[in-house]
């Protein structure tokens, strides 16, 4: 994977350059992606580091270049798409089928 397609934040392996210490969770079946995870960068020289290789704009990020030169502690995490669950549970076609008001682009929500 090219890092450049994720996140500056999303933790590079120091073991492993070029690759990222996250994770995606793929239903069975085709129904696509379940959660996706992984751990942060938490120094500020490899965010900045990232950053510069994106072509990225310091000053868009002062805050959170503040924050990181106060020094985070190390992260991971992860998130689940619960209409995607839902989708998955109840065998359904299409997502928009599990959501009580889906956003649909071009139609009216309600």
């Amino acid at each position: 994977m090219i890092l450049e397609a994720r996140e500056f934040y999303d933790r590079e392996d120091p073991a492993r350059p070029g690759t990222l210490v996250d994770m995606d969770l793929l239903y069975p079946e085709g129904f696509c992606e379940a959660l996706s995870g992984g751990e942060r960068e938490h120094t500020r020289e490899r965010i900045l580091k990232r950053m510069a290789r994106m072509g990225l704009t310091l000053g868009d990020f002062e805050l959170y270049l503040e924050f990181a030169a106060r020094g985070f502690p190390p992260s991971a995490g992860f998130g689940i798409g619960i209409q995607r669950l839902t989708r998955f549970l109840c065998g359904l076609k299409r997502i928009e089928d599990g959501v009580l008001f889906p956003k649909v682009p071009g139609q009216l929500a309600l």
